[in-house]
């Protein structure tokens, strides 16, 4: 659900040219491909894009742009694409702000960002942040993941110069701690189903608390 959300709010039409931003295994690029669009697709990990390449091209997708990638240092033109889409990757990124601004310098005016990224403003950010590594002191097993909450993700977005249009947020199951450790099986996927019918309203009413925030800035025409 987390990306289909992203994907609809980046609505990627034909003749669109879009970078996928930490593609990883490629899983948004056939949505938008099946949409008309042109789409290039970095990593900074070669094994991902060897899996993305071998799993797009076992379901047809050929001759695709697939290559590695540094976020803060992109080898593309100014202006060069519609759409930037960077799903679950800025937290990744110790140099967010400069990753920003290289998104900003290669989307034409009027370009589109459709970002995502975990929030610590919410149940799983209380079950990572206070639960496990401040009472369980539990190592987070990633070598750098530094969630944002909503304000946080639009300041350092606005910041370089783009302007919000959108703001939304995903996934309201209790926590990872309850929904993986504390309950069985066949109570998680009632628990999913549940929460699937409230989400919607959710989202709308308490954005800043969902587990994912996502937003959709426009490239502005003066920085």
């Amino acid at each position: 659900i987390r990306s289909k959300v992203a994907l609809n709010i980046l609505s990627p039409k034909k003749g669109e040219k879009i970078l996928d931003i930490g593609c990883g295994n490629g899983r948004d690029i056939s949505y938008m491909i099946d949409n008309g669009a042109e789409v290039i697709g970095i990593d900074l990990s070669q094994g991902m894009i060897n899996e993305a390449k071998r799993d797009l091209k076992e379901h047809g997708y050929d001759n695709i742009t697939l290559e590695v990638g540094d976020a803060t240092s992109l080898c593309y033109k100014n202006a060069e694409f519609d759409k930037v889409l960077c799903s679950e990757v800025i937290e990744h990124i110790p140099n967010a702000e400069n990753a920003l601004e290289e998104i900003y310098r290669i989307l034409k005016p009027k370009g589109m960002l459709v970002i995502t990224t975990p929030n610590w403003k919410s149940w799983y950010g209380f079950d990572r942040y206070v639960v496990w590594e401040k009472i369980f002191r539990k190592k987070w097993n990633h070598p750098y993941d530094n969630w944002r909450n909503m304000n946080e993700l639009s300041g350092i977005t606005q910041k370089q110069g783009f302007v919000i249009q959108e703001t939304k947020g995903i996934c309201y199951i209790p926590g990872f701690l309850i929904s993986y450790f504390l309950i069985p099986n066949f109570v998680k996927k009632i628990l999913l189903v549940l929460v699937s019918y409230v989400e919607p309203m959710l989202s709308k009413i308490i954005p800043e608390y969902g587990y994912m925030i996502c937003i959709a800035a426009i490239k502005s025409e003066i920085k």
